[in-house]
This record gives C-alpha cells, structure tokens and sequence, in this order.
C-alpha cells in the first residue's frame, strides 16, 4: 500500500514538472513572439519615418527650389557673379605644402590645411589671418565647416578627423577607427553626425553627441571624396580610386548606385550643385562632369587642352547660382566654365605651381584657390563690386 501511494505521489510531482517545463515553454515562446512584434513594430516605425523624411526633404526641395533657396546652405541674397580677370589678392598661407581649402557655411571665413598639421582661418574679404587650429599629428587632408559655423573638422593622414570649436578656438573632438588616411568628411545640416571616407575603403558615420562611430559601409574601394546628396546625411556620394562614383543609403548601409565608365580615373572631388539635383566629379583624367543624380545621365562634361588635375585630392566647385564650376590646374592656373553652354568662360594663371583646391564663397562674392605651394588667391567674382 505504501509503495502504491509512493508511485502516485512520483507520478503526480513529475506531472507537475511536466507541466511546468510546458508553461515555461510557452512563456519562452511568448517572449519571442513578443521580441519579434517588437522587432517588426520597431522596423515599421522606422520605415514610416524615413518615408516621411524622404517625403519631407523633397517637399523642402521643392520649395527651396521654386522660392531660389538652395537645399545645403542657409539662402544668402547672392551677388550677380562674373568669371575673374585675376587675383585681386595673394595669402602666403603655410609654411609648407597645402593640401585643402574651403569657405564657412555663412561666407565670414576661409580655412586651409597642410603638411604643417594646422587648420588656418583667415577673414573671407581680406584675407588677413586670424587663428591657427592645432592638434593633428599629420597632414590636413580636408576641411569643412558646420551649417552653423561653430564647428569645423579637418581630416587627417593619422587616420583620424578632428572637429574644432570656432568660439575658443580648441580641439573639441577626435573621431577615431578608420585604419587609414581619411581624406574627406562632411558635418549633416544638424551638426549631430558627421560622415567620413577613408584609404580603408570604408566610410563611417560618427554621432558626435554619443561621440562614436554608429555605421561602417564598406565601399570597395578608396575613398578620395564624399558629399551628402541631402542635408540629413541619409544618402551619400562617394569618389574613388577605380573610377567609380558610389550613391549609399547611410541608414541601412547598402549600396544605392554605382556609376562606372564615366570617368577614366580615379575620382577626385564630388560635390551637389545649388538646387541639389546635380552631382559635379572631377577626376585625373582631366575632365569634369555634371551628373543629374536622379537619371545618373551625364549633363555636361568640361575639359581645355592645357587642363590637367594634378592631384589625387584636387577639388573643384559650382558658382553658388549654379551657373559656373571652376577647378585648379598643374599649370597653376585656375579654368572657369559655363554650366549652360559647357564652354571654357575664362582661364586665370595667378600661381605657380598645381592647384589643390577651390572654393566659392557662398555669397557668390569671392572665389579661393589654393596652390600646394603655400599660396591662396583671392578673385572678386561680384559684378556688383566691379561696378563701384
């Protein structure tokens, strides 16, 4: 009798068990389904609003363009801009080599990197300098400035981008983790990201609020230079060592559009035109290109029997009405084109060795150009001015 009961008090501790080993299943499997609910929710929500965004962005787009704002930059009164006869001042820059030039968001300033490891600002009108930005270990390979113009970045061949602040002057932050040189990134409209590109054959997007690298999209190939195609950094264009122009979508990491056999060398510079529905390459095969981002046809392409881009990194730049792209030479002279025509409106030899860089200031007032050898021109582009 006692055995008996003995069995039927086993028996029933081990359906006990039983059944709980069953519920603790099910609740495992609840938990999964819920994670996947939340998981999908999470994808979906994330869905819409990038929709919204994109909906958005183009609606801004439409609206910059229909009232003459440009989509990248604050909409400044510009100036009725004229090619220029030639410099109308000289800025001995460096003391060594110079590798990168650009103009703030707001006009007020320009900057310019080199082998010496400084950013150097100087006043846009005058040229006069004003303050020198240390910090990297080696060369300065590209500069650009947040919309606000409170911030500046400089990449560097240490394999790092370093960002600045223009209030006191001092190194704010150091993006670390690409593995080699980074030869260009730019700050997204809310100076919250910043994305790079590097020899690694990777671009990086950092969120400088968490102060870290959130994506890593590897690109196939070197990086020479980047650009964002819309303020919020969503989609990027990238320029590279095999000729090859790259459209990614930074939110998922993939790869949008490669546009192969438009160029016949390694690409050098990339940058939106004004109304943001065109793509401007320039490459060492001595030509440049306009590209409509939205077919990916070529618009017009531009080159001059005496033209060379002489540089891995030399960049070139639209007018701010979109009118003009210019590009430095290895003659040391700068070649202005038409943008309607696809004509060479003007050639102006005012350095002496290649030209690594230009820049127009957004007011349409003023053109930069940076030679390696030390020297930056300034051109008064302003018809208005001329006038007076």
């Amino acid at each position: 009798m006692t055995t008996m009961e003995d069995k039927i008090k086993r028996l029933t501790t081990e359906n006990e068990q039983l059944v709980q080993r069953w519920i603790n299943k099910m609740n495992e499997e609840a938990e999964k389904m819920n994670e996947a609910t939340q998981f999908y929710e999470s994808a979906l929500e994330q869905a819409r609003s990038t929709i919204d965004k994109q909906k958005l962005s183009k609606k801004q787009l439409k609206d910059d363009q229909s009232s003459g704002k440009t989509p990248n930059m604050p909409n400044y009164p510009l100036t009725r801009i004229v090619p220029p006869e030639k410099a109308s001042k000289k800025v001995n820059a460096h003391d060594t080599e110079i590798h990168c030039i650009a103009v703030s968001s707001t006009g007020s300033i320009f900057a310019t990197g080199g082998a010496d490891k400084k950013v150097r600002l100087f006043d846009a009108k005058t040229g006069h300098s004003l303050h020198s930005l240390s910090g990297a270990l080696q060369t300065i390979t590209s500069i650009a400035f947040n919309i606000t113009d409170d911030l500046v970045l400089g990449t560097c061949t240490d394999n790092a981008t370093r960002l600045w602040s223009l209030s006191t002057h001092r190194l704010k932050q150091t993006l670390t983790g690409h593995i080699g040189k980074v030869y260009a990134a730019k700050f997204t409209a809310d100076s919250k990201k910043v994305l790079s590109g590097s020899h690694d054959r990777t671009l990086k997007v950092w969120d400088l609020q968490k102060g870290y690298n959130i994506r890593t999209i590897f690109t196939f190939s070197s990086c020479n230079d980047l650009c964002l195609m819309d303020p919020d950094g969503q989609t990027v264009i990238s320029g590279h060592l095999d000729n090859t122009i790259r459209l990614w979508d930074t939110c998922s990491g993939t790869g949008i559009k490669e546009l192969t056999g438009i160029h016949n060398g390694q690409i050098t510079s990339v940058c939106m035109s004004p109304d943001g529905v065109s793509l401007l390459s320039s490459s060492r095969d001595n030509t440049l290109k306009i590209i409509d981002v939205r077919t990916y046809e070529v618009l017009k392409s531009f080159q001059a029997d005496s033209y060379k881009n002489g540089v891995n990194w030399a960049r070139s730049t639209f007018s701010p009405d979109g009118r003009y792209v210019a590009a430095g030479s290895a003659d040391g002279a700068v070649y202005i084109w038409n943008t309607r025509t696809g004509n060479l409106e003007k050639t102006v030899a005012d350095h002496s060795s290649v030209v690594c860089g230009v820049a127009w200031n957004p007011s349409g007032e003023h053109l930069y150009s940076a030679e390696k050898n030390k020297i930056v021109c300034i051109y008064d582009t302003s018809k208005d001015a001329r006038s007076r």
